[in-house]
């Protein structure tokens, strides 16, 4: 054994608290603040995820309120491989939520002063931890594992509890710049949608003072409305079996993104490159979801992409991909979309496209707005790569900060 390192079985230094089961009649569809929690909140590798929520809008036990830097784990897995079952999540600093302690999670407290909580929670990002918890998981289609068995996981932690917040720092600092990028891209983000609804919807861009209105339209004259599809279409992602998954990557092989990727815009899973053909997302387009979340949009992804996805193919040079994604971010076309999902399959939602329609601007104003949008766009894609290389260099440096290959 490594001086200044020991074994420990969890259960001897953690202790979980189970959730609770808030009633269904409560859920809705309509964003609220009160964000119940599920196993969907857990990335692959660990760490929150905000991409896919649901709502609450009923009575709230505050046993069951979650505070900012709480630990959870997920007890529940709803993917063959259990792809996070056992990970470990840390409720974000967002005083505009209110996070809800569901059932199936566990919220974890420490036993003793001995150890550092932030230190525990990179301890359950761990690879080997994880792979014990799935290998001792109950369950065919849907895995489950129980703090007891979280609790005889048997790992090995340095003695020091200065040793151990010293590696907690050094993990927490790659998080943090994570979350300073997406918030910058938030605010990218919202400019960018900010500057689409002024100009082609509320038709407030350049020189409208000066612009006649066509009567029989009620547009600005030189505008017409136009439908989506002579612009661009959706492309249908191709169907890969749980056979075909492989864990590493390799000359042969191509990150497979699902629906879930947009949110989390990161995967493990990766297929055979001859299986996929031209079924491929490059860094600048744009995907859209046609399954879970519905109309999620999402960006800046490499890899072959699932049938529940669709790449989105310009049909004229036009616009660029900040426009398309503007567009299909705004709240008329993702009404649309999700309308024509509503308790239907993933064929009805991708037929939304035959309906989508904008203001098409003449070509000098569209001009315009592509060049201040491209830009935009542009700084979104490389904030998203730095988070990309970011996520990369910090899961190569947990399982050697973690069994001392590197010292601290």
């Amino acid at each position: 054994m490594m001086e200044g390192w020991k074994y420990i079985n969890l259960g001897d230094i953690i202790h979980i608290k189970h959730g609770y089961g808030f009633k269904g009649k409560y859920f809705v569809e309509e964003p609220n603040r009160n964000l119940l929690l599920t196993p969907g909140n857990f990335a692959i590798g660990g760490g929150f995820k905000s991409g896919k929520m649901k709502y609450y809008d009923g009575p709230i036990n505050d046993e069951f309120v979650l505070c900012p830097g709480d630990v959870i784990v997920t007890m529940t897995d709803l993917s063959m491989k259990a792809d996070t079952l056992g990970y470990s999540a840390k409720i974000p600093n967002n005083p505009e939520n209110t996070y809800l302690h569901n059932q199936r999670l566990g919220l974890v407290s420490l036993k003793t002063n001995e150890f550092d909580l932030d230190y525990i929670y990179w301890l359950l990002r761990t690879y080997n931890y994880q792979k014990y918890i799935a290998g001792s998981s109950s369950g065919a289609t849907v895995k489950h594992t129980s703090p007891k068995k979280i609790y005889s996981a048997k790992l090995l932690v340095p003695e020091s509890k200065v040793t151990q917040k010293r590696i907690a720092d050094i993990l927490s600092a790659y998080d943090d710049l994570i979350e300073n990028n997406l918030k910058r891209i938030k605010l990218l983000e919202q400019a960018a949608q900010n500057i689409y609804k002024e100009w082609f919807v509320n038709m407030r861009f350049p020189g409208h003072e000066n612009t006649p209105i066509n009567k029989e339209t009620g547009l600005p004259v030189g505008w017409v409305k136009v439908l989506a599809k002579d612009y661009f279409y959706f492309k249908r992602g191709i169907e890969v079996g749980s056979k075909n998954y492989v864990r590493e990557e390799s000359e042969n092989t191509i990150p497979f993104l699902r629906v879930g990727s947009l949110g989390s815009r990161d995967t493990d899973i990766f297929t055979d490159i001859s299986l996929v053909k031209d079924k491929i997302l490059k860094f600048t387009d744009v995907a859209v979801s046609m399954d879970g979340s519905i109309g999620l949009v999402g960006y800046g992804l490499v890899g072959a992409y699932s049938t529940g996805l669709r790449k989105v193919v310009p049909k004229s040079d036009k616009y660029g991909e900040g426009f398309i994604y503007c567009l299909l971010k705004s709240e008329d076309i993702q009404d649309t979309i999700r309308a024509y999902a509503k308790g239907s399959t993933i064929l009805h939602a991708s037929s939304s496209i035959d309906h989508l329609n904008f203001n098409n601007a003449p070509s000098g104003i569209a001009n315009q707005f592509n060049s201040i949008i491209e830009p935009v766009y542009s700084k979104m894609l490389n904030l998203n790569k730095q988070n990309l290389n970011l996520k990369s260099a910090r899961d190569i440096i947990l399982p050697r900060l973690m069994n001392r290959t590197i010292e601290v």
